[in-house]
């Protein structure tokens, strides 16, 4: 009889290699050491771009940041929904930086207008701050409806700063007919910071942004700027003598 075979199997015995065990230890130290330091490591400086209206210090005590607070222990969007309870704030957005430097970067809802009648600050987003002229803004001197004051705001949102600034006062005038007829409701006066006049409406308000050039063609006269007319050779009629 034939001796039956045994079939056998080879126990490979796996070693651990001792160098690469240590290696990963040493590695998970010193990472844990590096977050533990950055964990605990204070913000070294705050800074903000962006704003004009909104002052720095209003900004930074608004986001509670201080140089006491770790570089890594706020919330981005949490610090920013604290800053954009700031009227004049429109957006924000937090960036962590070398040196353990904190920049706030913000979008401001611009103040275009002191409304007189209700003694506030309009914004470009149509909200309202209540107080003084803190701005230097125009003065709109009397009241609007509603639903043209919504349009003007968001037209007007859309003019240069300089040329905003350029406008000491702003009036509804809305233009009638002889028998009392409403021709455009949307028409409003402004009296310039150079002494000129100009009609404009909520349709037109873009001519505004080239007021500058202009009144650059017509030299140095004074007068009346109609830019509420319906065609493009906008009208201008001279002061009198003596006005």
């Amino acid at each position: 009889m034939e001796e039956k075979r045994v079939k056998t199997k080879k126990v490979v015995k796996r070693r651990l290699k001792l160098k690469g065990v240590l290696f990963l230890m040493l590695f998970f130290a010193l990472f844990f050491l590096v977050v533990n330091y950055l964990l605990k490591v204070e913000i070294k400086h705050i800074g903000v771009t962006g704003n004009t209206y909104a002052k720095d210090s209003a900004i930074i005590a608004s986001s509670e940041l201080t140089e006491d607070v770790s570089f890594l222990g706020f919330s981005e969007n949490k610090t920013c929904e604290k800053i954009n309870s700031n009227p004049l704030i429109k957006s924000c957005k937090i960036v962590r930086k070398l040196g353990f430097k904190v920049e706030i970067k913000v979008e401001e809802n611009v103040p275009l207008f002191y409304y007189v009648n209700e003694n506030s600050t309009v914004l470009s987003n149509g909200d309202r701050i209540d107080g003084t002229n803190t701005f230097g803004l125009p003065r709109l001197i009397n009241n609007v409806t509603e639903k043209v004051l919504e349009e003007f705001v968001d037209r007007l949102s859309n003019i240069k700063s300089d040329i905003i600034h350029s406008i000491s006062e702003i009036e509804y005038a809305p233009s009638a007919s002889e028998d009392g007829k409403l021709i455009d409701e949307e028409r409003f006066m402004m009296i310039m910071n150079d002494g000129n006049t100009v009609y404009i409406n909520n349709k037109k308000m873009n001519i505004l942004n080239s007021y500058d050039k202009i009144y650059a063609s017509i030299g140095e006269e004074k007068g009346t700027f109609n830019f509420d007319c319906d065609f493009d050779n906008y009208l201008f009629t001279r002061y009198e003598e003596g006005v």
